[in-house]
């Protein structure tokens, strides 16, 4: 075979080669609203608290029922905790005498609500199995999902006594020296729908992450590990 005849070739089966690998990749958006909590076991009156997640996808098809799947994404996880008047019943109805009188009116602070939000970049990693079908498929999926620690801050909203107004305040945890990468595994399940060249998929989602780090203490710095759970619907959009 001549060579001039051989490089045509050659261009056919490396286009089509090309054009196969492209049409196995997709892209698409997620968003994953959810709440967050901590896993405290002592103690028990952090309550969960609505946390954003939003990204973007890439995925690289395996066949007909596996998917590898990666990305990067902004996400957040959380805590909630909340006092009232109640609260501080026994500290500010004493007697005078060092003993408590409950008929000494309780002062009325107003409800103060302390949130906790530590923000990440995370870059997920995922194998994900879906049934067989053309428009409408279900799906399975799982992975690990390494995280970059970007900030923690702590959110003070005081609602004032009598409805009088309400005093926000925002500031950075600094007595906390977080680890700056972080791991997660999360787990998925849901249906995504087939129309050409656009997938909408949606499923509830769960994720699990070991805050590590260290705090400081009179004794000096003390190391630490907080479990977290992040629990809701992911959906979104992807392009075939």
């Amino acid at each position: 075979m001549r060579p001039v005849t051989l490089i045509p070739i050659v261009c056919i089966l490396f286009l089509s080669f090309s054009g196969a690998a492209q049409s196995r990749f997709s892209f698409g958006v997620e968003l994953f609203p959810h709440v967050s909590w901590e896993l405290d076991p002592i103690i028990d009156a952090y309550e969960p608290r609505f946390s954003k997640h939003a990204g973007m996808q890439v995925g690289y098809q395996l066949g007909q029922n596996f998917r590898l799947q990666s990305g990067l994404a902004y996400t957040e996880l959380g805590r909630r905790f909340q006092i009232d008047g109640d609260d501080l019943r026994w500290g500010n109805q004493h007697d005078g005498q060092g003993g408590f009188n409950p008929d000494i009116p309780a002062p009325n602070i107003g409800t103060v609500t302390h949130n906790t939000v530590h923000r990440y970049v995370e870059v997920p990693f995922r194998l994900t199995y879906l049934s067989p079908g053309e428009q409408t498929r279900f799906y399975l999926s799982g992975g690990i999902a390494p995280r970059f620690h970007i900030q923690s801050v702590g959110k003070i909203r005081h609602e004032l006594p009598d409805n009088t107004g309400t005093d926000r305040r925002t500031e950075p945890i600094s007595n906390v020296d977080f680890d700056r990468i972080q791991l997660s595994i999360l787990g998925s399940a849901g249906v995504e729908m087939n129309l050409g060249q656009t997938t909408f998929f949606a499923g509830p989602r769960i994720q699990y992450q070991q805050l590590t780090g260290e705090s400081e203490s009179l004794t000096g710095p003390n190391a630490f590990e907080l479990g977290y759970v992040q629990l809701g619907l992911e959906f979104g959009v992807r392009f075939n």
